[in-house]
């Protein structure tokens, strides 16, 4: 007995080292989650700025039932007046906003002002910061530094609608098939200097190697386009027969399926030059000198976390126009997600927020020269 009883203690201390080590980091980030938890409930609140169309997500979601003593104040602003309210309240002096969900353009913006933080700096949960949950094994950034601005969500893009009794969408295997004559004067697009779904639209026009900005020329000053900046005027056009074709949003044209218009959208996996991959304007920030740290720092693990991400999708699914939207998270069911959102295996997809995209002065520029040469013709 006592020569097994020195035989255990001598592997127990051969062991141990091993066995501190490995306990370790688990025991160091359930502290660190467990103290950030604490300090947060003593901030009492955690603000959010976010576009209108999706504040009753975060609203309605999960994060208030788990972490009650935090209260959530969900700030909806329409997204072209978001970067503006938010300089002018720093230049006040006013630093009031926790966390943003902002789209795509505006992010970016914010970045090359200096107003974010690095979103990753705040991750606790190993779950959370483990590339393998994430789609493509990686966590996806807007930004060149791939530490601000996190995008969340990947969903097709959806760049052409239709009026179902005017056109037959399999004549359409390339985007250069809206450059046929027969589709002159009888194509609606959102207008690019409008921003929104037109510079997502437009950037992958553009920097498609198979399109390039000599197919975004042509179209703007061949085709004679009809613009519009108003929601959701070129969708009315389309269902009431005004234009067979239109350039518009996916989530108007969703809605307006849904109420029995004759509207519909081409599936992008018809056009030879590939799957454009958006972030429907899901993108997540962390403001710098935010006024409730660590209500920030609990709520962007919550929400990136496996559970979070499972919250979202259902209940995206009741306040998203479109449909539930598919997280980025590879380690969850995307039954919620409706079919159309889905990112469907074995498509090669493109993705849409590269750092590079994000500069639309060259884009603007083919605009611009495009309508310079239309009204020279």
């Amino acid at each position: 007995m006592n020569q097994f009883f020195r035989l255990s203690v001598g592997l127990l201390w051969v062991f141990l080292p091993w066995l501190t080590q490995a306990a370790e980091p688990n025991s160091v980030w359930k502290e660190q989650w467990a103290k950030a938890i604490r300090t947060a409930e003593l901030e009492g609140q955690l603000v959010i700025y976010t576009l209108s169309e999706i504040g009753d997500v975060f609203l309605h979601g999960g994060f208030q039932k788990k972490f009650p003593k935090i209260k959530l104040v969900v700030v909806p602003v329409r997204g072209g007046e978001l970067v503006s309210r938010i300089m002018a309240e720093r230049r006040a002096g006013k630093f009031l906003a926790d966390v943003g969900n902002l789209g795509n353009t505006s992010p970016y913006r914010l970045y090359e002002a200096k107003v974010l933080e690095p979103i990753d700096s705040s991750f606790l949960l190993p779950e959370v910061s483990d590339p393998s949950k994430w789609w493509q094994g990686k966590q996806h950034y807007i930004d060149p530094d791939n530490s601000h601005i996190l995008v969340y969500v990947g969903a097709p893009l959806f760049l052409v609608a239709y009026n179902t009794n005017l056109v037959n969408p399999r004549e359409f295997k390339s985007y250069t098939d809206l450059l046929n004559p027969r589709w002159k004067g009888k194509i609606a697009a959102f207008d690019p200097r409008a921003g929104g779904f037109a510079a997502t639209r437009d950037r992958f026009f553009y920097y498609n190697t198979e399109l390039g900005p000599t197919f975004l020329k042509r179209l703007f000053s061949e085709m004679d386009l009809t613009l519009y900046r108003q929601f959701p005027q070129g969708e009315d056009w389309l269902a009431s027969g005004k234009f067979p074709l239109c350039l518009c949003r996916h989530q108007s044209i969703s809605e307006a399926k849904q109420q029995g218009l004759p509207v519909d959208l081409m599936d992008p996996i018809q056009f030879k030059e590939g799957v454009g991959v958006e972030t429907r304007a899901k993108t997540l920030v962390l403001m710098n000198n935010a006024p409730h740290p660590n209500a920030a720092k609990v709520f962007i693990n919550w929400f990136l976390s496996r559970e979070g991400q499972i919250d979202f999708q259902k209940v995206s699914g009741k306040y998203v126009d479109a449909g539930a939207e598919g997280s980025l998270r590879i380690d969850i069911a995307k039954d919620d997600v409706a079919p159309r959102n889905r990112l469907q295996p074995g498509v090669t997809y493109i993705p849409q927020w590269k750092p590079e995209m994000f500069d639309m002065k060259p884009i603007m520029k083919v605009f611009n020269d495009s309508l310079g040469d239309r009204a020279k013709n």
